[in-house]
Order: structure tokens, then C-alpha cells, then sequence
């Protein structure tokens, strides 16, 4: 609906009354009075009533509600597509250390096998150490044992031989004072 400017003409004519002689007031008032036409004409043309302005704000609120929803639903999408592939990310991560973990146990096993290995290898070799030093030391054992069986024979000859030696003297002597003339001792007197 249309209300009047809040403008008092009266007054305004009374003003140009004062200030200018009739006629120019009246031909100043009838130019205002066709500028406020105007100028209304203007405004009721170009601008909006509260009628557009409500259907303007309607439509504000509408197309907001809409732009709501479709974040909303865009909000929606992208958090899921984001929980998909965190729980891609996640599989793929649980799916690499399960196969690290494999790959540490086989290198663990591994390195327990070489341990074992190398520790079997020592203690073989330790046996054979000890067993070249049992050998070593049964020949020095037997050769020791062989060379006491030597000194003993060696002493048990040379022991004969001394034997032999002191009998066969014993015996020339024995035989030296039998065979060497006696000499005739008297009788002893009586």
C-alpha cells in the first residue's frame, strides 16, 4: 500500500512564501511537488515492497536450507569416504606389520639357526681339539711308558750284565786262588 511521504508541504510552501515573492514560490513548489512525483514514481518502479522483499527473504531462507542440506549431505559423503579409507590405511598397515613381524620372526629364526649352527660348530671343534689333545697325549703316554720299558730294560741288562760281570770276577777270582800254587804252609806243631 502506498502512504504519503512524511512531508509537510504546507509548511515548506509557507517557508518559500516568506523567503521568495508568490509566483516563484509557487513555480518552486510545483518543481518540488513534481521531483517527489518523480522521484516516487521512481522508487515504486525500481524498488521493491514488502510483498518482494518477503518473497525475497523466503527464498533466502530456501535456498539456505538447501545449501544446509547439501553440505550436510556432501559432510556425510566425504566422512564416510574418510572412515573408508582410514579403515583402508588401517587394513593396509595391520596387512605390513603382520608381514614385518613375519619377516622378524624369520630373521629371528634365522639368526637362532646360525647361533645354533656356529655354537654346534664350536662344540665340534672343541671336540676335536680335545680329542687331538687325548691322542697327543695317549702317544706321549705310550711313548713315555715305551721309554720307561726301556730304561727298565736298559737297567735290567746292565743289572745282568753287572751280575754277570760280578760272578765271572767272583769266579776268576775263585778259580785265580784255586789254581795258583799253594804254598806250602807247615803243619801247625802239635
Amino acid at each position: 500500500t502506498y502512504q504519503n511521504p512524511p512531508f509537510d508541504t504546507h509548511a515548506f510552501f509557507n517557508v518559500l512564501e516568506k523567503t521568495f515573492p508568490k509566483p516563484t514560490a509557487r513555480s518552486l513548489m510545483r518543481a518540488t511537488r513534481a521531483l517527489l512525483v518523480d522521484r516516487i514514481g521512481k522508487v515504486k518502479r525500481d524498488g521493491l515492497t514488502y510483498k518482494d522483499l518477503d518473497n525475497q527473504a523466503y527464498l533466502f531462507r530456501a535456498a539456505l536450507s538447501e545449501m544446509r542440506a547439501e553440505m550436510t549431505t556432501r559432510t556425510r559423503a566425504e566422512t564416510a569416504a574418510i572412515r573408508a579409507q582410514s579403515a583402508a590405511f588401517r587394513r593396509e598397515v595391520d596387512a605390513h606389520s603382520a608381514r614385518l613381524k613375519e619377516g622378524l620372526d624369520g630373521l629371528k629364526h634365522e639368526i637362532q639357526m646360525d647361533v645354533d649352527n656356529r655354537k654346534n660348530e664350536e662344540k665340534g671343534a672343541s671336540k676335536r681339539v680335545d680329542l687331538e689333545i687325548e691322542a697327543l697325549l695317549s702317544k706321549s703316554l705310550v711313548t713315555l711308558y715305551d721309554l720307561r720299558s726301556d730304561v727298565e730294560e736298559v737297567k735290567w741288562d746292565n743289572m745282568r750284565k753287572s751280575v754277570a760281570t760280578l760272578t765271572a770276577f767272583v769266579l776268576v777270582i775263585v778259580v785265580g786262588m784255586e789254581l795258583r800254587p799253594r804254598l806250602e804252609t807247615p803243619p801247625p806243631p802239635p
